[in-house]
């Protein structure tokens, strides 16, 4: 009876034993795989920061320039205006251009890539690529007014527009210099959102290494 006491706590012993080894090569496989995990979110993440970094990079200098020229073409208008000059209207002026990007980002929220993200960062691109929308669909509803109010009656006098005697635009062509002003403030918020997204992307690159 002892002798088969003595083996069965030794057989006990021994399944112990080997439930543990198993149950430790679980468990040290599972933390491997989330390194490795933790390690390609790492890498995915670092891929958009330097994706995005290049973005801004390539797009700040057409941004300035076309900021620059809108603002002169601006400008020059408001200027004559302020002084009762009755400058002529020929249309909201269009600057910007294809070479701005804004499908990568839509294609990323889409596919959820993000998840690799923080919320500052999603925060940071979100508010660049909200800025580069806001312009292109300011341009858009400038061209649809301007076809719409502006081109039927290009070939009138410059008092289908200006009252004769105040020499300031009437009622039904006044939202042609908010238009104006709404474009130029858009330009410098998306000028000062490139701008800060590339010193944060810049910092985070860095930190990921």
């Amino acid at each position: 009876m002892r002798i088969r006491e003595k083996g069965s706590s030794r057989n006990f012993l021994w399944l112990i034993l080997e439930l543990i080894i198993i149950f430790a090569g679980v468990f040290l496989a599972i933390v491997f795989n989330n390194i490795q995990e933790h390690k390609r979110d790492i890498e995915k993440a670092r891929s958009i920061f330097e994706y995005f970094l290049n973005e801004c990079e390539a797009e700040r200098g057409f941004i300035e320039k076309e900021k620059v020229a809108f603002d002169s073409v601006t400008n020059v208008f408001l200027h004559a205006y302020k002084i009762g000059d009755m400058p002529d209207i020929t249309g909201v002026p269009v600057f910007f251009t294809s070479s701005v990007n804004t499908r990568v980002w839509e294609a990323i929220l889409i596919s959820r890539g993000t998840d690799v993200l923080d919320f500052a960062t999603i925060r940071m691109i979100d508010t660049y690529e909200n800025s580069k929308m806001g312009l292109f669909k300011l341009f858009e509803k400038g061209e649809i007014y301007s076809m719409e109010f502006l081109l039927p009656n290009m070939e009138k006098t410059k008092f289908e527009y200006y009252n004769y005697r105040t020499k300031e635009l009437r009622p039904k062509y006044s939202w042609f210099i908010k238009f104006l002003l709404s474009i130029q403030q858009q330009y410098t918020d998306l000028l000062n959102a490139n701008i800060e997204l590339s010193t944060y992307l810049t910092e985070k690159m860095s930190e990921s290494k």
